[in-house]
């Protein structure tokens, strides 16, 4: 049985219990929550695999044993009968997003509302509306304690309708390449058998509710109950064309680590995870072809967004009444250690060649950004000495805000996408070969030796 599409909660007065179905609403599971412990999460599963109506009968059953009147609207809900008690918290709810405790009983994260935002081939993406907090302690919200509002209203504050998406099959924290290719396809899994998929695990550096999971996996609660959501932007925009309909998919990753605020977090740590860290992934689907990975035509391109990976910072305190704050330097490495190490988990994931584009200001009236942009310069050459000339670094520095004054922008960055994307590659499924014609006047990459 894959993942559980449809969720409804039931409370009585001394349990919770979630019935779960398949998309087709033929298969059931239920999960049981105890309300009586206070520092631990009592839950399981109960069986293995219900019909509608075994599960009609056990919910029937255990209404006969609470004292718990619906109202009006509850009574009309799923058919069961409730005038025993059960109580319907959550009706065709999405998935569970996690629980999480403060001080006091646990709180169960349940996502009732969301849409599809896009399509890629047979799996849809969802973007999450709404999200429920329902207290599992029998007492509820525990009102008599300060600390614990306290918590809860900083919790709550986090507004989880904004730019968190998930899908129940396909893995939106990982490529389209990863997602698509056999494991036949990757050297370390060519132990496995030819034409099995891949079983990668989601990339816990894109998943935002893997701490609010870790309750739930601990009491082994299966896979199929929750969904892991990834944060940022996914967008779809269908091209019609003479010859072909495209369909255009925009998907924006922010990563977990090292994240923040503006100006608190700038920089990188010792691990070499920097700040304002984002995958773009931009998927084209012709979809007057299969929408399978193996035969449809299919095409991605991908790239890493993030802070300049040197220890670095801002303090706000330092904005003073106009202008940015000012940049320090706070750690002086003359080897390098925090850009190699991004580098390397750049190299691990996407292998080469590494097109490193440098966007911060070379020229200002007052040094500000300059001071990165050649501590940074520095960093990079001293790594390519240690580099054999295929994994050298391909470094470009692009002005961003001098160039925006000539109003010559766009062409400029056509040329050097064109450059980018020549040099690298991209991935594509079922596409004839592609002819490229010579053109003029484009960037040459710079090696730094």
């Amino acid at each position: 049985m894959a993942r559980l599409w449809h969720l409804n909660v039931f409370e009585t007065p001394t349990n919770f219990y979630i019935v779960g179905s398949d998309i087709s609403k033929t298969r059931y599971r239920l999960l049981k929550i105890s309300r009586l412990g206070v520092q631990t999460l009592d839950i399981s599963e109960i069986g293995e695999s219900y019909s509608k109506s075994d599960v009609m009968e056990l919910l029937a059953t255990v209404s006969e044993g609470s004292s718990i009147v619906f109202t009006q609207n509850e009574k009309q809900s799923m058919g069961v009968d409730r005038r025993k008690g059960l109580i319907e918290r959550a009706s065709d709810a999405f998935g569970l997003l996690g629980a999480v405790r403060f001080l006091e009983g646990y709180y169960l994260l349940v996502v009732t509302r969301a849409r599809v935002v896009a399509t890629i081939g047979y799996h849809e993406i969802y973007k999450i509306e709404e999200v429920i907090l329902i207290p599992l302690a029998i007492q509820g919200i525990p009102i008599n304690n300060a600390d614990e509002l306290r918590y809860l209203k900083l919790f709550q504050s986090v507004d989880l309708s904004t730019d968190f998406y998930f899908s129940y099959v396909y893995d939106l924290s990982r490529t389209l390449q990863e997602n698509a290719l056999k494991i036949s396809d990757w050297p370390k899994y060519k132990q496995a058998d030819k034409g099995e998929t891949c079983q990668f695990f989601p990339d816990s550096k894109f998943i935002w509710n893997g701490y609010l999971l870790e309750p739930l996996r601990k009491s082994a609660v299966s896979e199929q109950w929750f969904i892991e959501v990834v944060h940022g932007y996914v967008g779809q925009q269908i091209i019609e064309l003479p010859c072909s309909r495209l369909s255009l998919i925009l998907i924006g990753r922010r990563s977990v680590e090292y994240a923040g605020t503006r100006y608190l977090k700038r920089g990188a740590n010792f691990k070499g995870q920097v700040a304002n860290d984002v995958e773009t992934e931009q998927i084209i689907w012709d979809t007057r072809s299969s929408p399978n990975f193996t035969t449809g035509k299919f095409s991605s391109f991908v790239q890493r967004r993030g802070s300049v990976p040197l220890i670095w910072s801002q303090d706000p305190a330092t904005r003073g009444v106009v202008g940015k704050p000012v940049i320090s330097i706070d750690i002086n490495e003359p080897h390098a250690q925090t850009a190699a190490a991004h580098f390397r988990e750049l190299r691990k994931k996407y292998g080469n060649p590494l097109i490193l584009m440098n966007l911060v200001k070379r020229r200002e009236n007052r040094r500000h950004e300059a001071l990165l942009h050649g501590q940074f310069l520095k960093a990079v050459k001293y790594l390519n000495m240690f580099l054999p000339k295929a994994e050298r670094i391909a470094y470009l520095s692009f002005d961003l805000a001098r160039c925006h004054k000539t109003g010559n922008v766009l062409n400029k960055l056509e040329e050097i996408g064109l450059r980018c994307v020549i040099r690298h590659g991209w991935f594509q499924v079922s596409f004839k070969a592609l002819k490229f014609f010579p053109f003029f006047k484009c960037y040459v990459f710079i090696i730094v030796k």
